[in-house]
């Protein structure tokens, strides 16, 4: 009888040990925003100080853009706040757009600041549709590798448009951070 466990127990330590030496893949995870979600704020390029700009929708898509023509990059933004958990690294974010404008475009920017700070925030990823495109479109700031402390650090998305007479030719429908 004493042979008879050893004899079981041999598998069930081999199963342990390759458990133990296996590498785990960490599991992704997606972080969804509407395009409705995005706040409207003026950007630091073009003023000190003043009023929000007006937003708006296409009702049938939540398509959100800056209401302003003829606005130049970095003067209006759409923010987008995000709330991740603490530690997580933010390895991918892709925007779903409609860029309908052959003039313009939106430019999109990770970013990161200190909480509680009067700084612009640094700039972590970033991306910008093409100039010449006029469809509905999906931009990609590649591979990103961003830790979350959300004990000292604020971090969000904002879309800034250069368009031309028509601002809801650029707008946005949704975005999608990816994390681990």
């Amino acid at each position: 009888m004493m042979r008879e466990v050893p004899r079981l127990l041999t598998p069930v330590l081999v199963i342990l040990v390759v458990l133990l030496i296996t590498p785990v893949d960490v599991q992704a995870h997606e972080y969804n925003l509407l395009g409705y979600e995005g706040v409207g704020t003026l950007g630091a390029t073009g003023f000190v100080s003043g009023p929000t700009p007006v937003v708006a929708d296409f009702v049938t898509t939540h398509c959100r853009y800056i209401d302003v023509p003829n606005a130049p990059f970095g003067y209006y933004y759409l923010r987008y706040h995000l709330d991740l958990p603490d530690n997580a690294i933010i390895t991918g974010v892709k925007l779903y757009v409609a860029d309908f404008d052959a003039s313009g475009a939106l430019l999109a920017n990770l970013r990161s600041r200190p909480w509680n700070s009067r700084q612009e925030g640094t700039t972590v990823g970033a991306v910008v549709t093409d100039w010449a495109a006029t469809q509905d479109t999906q931009i990609d700031m590649g591979s990103l590798s961003v830790t979350i402390n959300n004990q000292t650090t604020e971090y969000w998305i904002e879309v800034t448009p250069q368009n031309s007479g028509n601002p809801g030719d650029l707008c946005v429908y949704g975005i999608q951070v990816t994390y681990n």
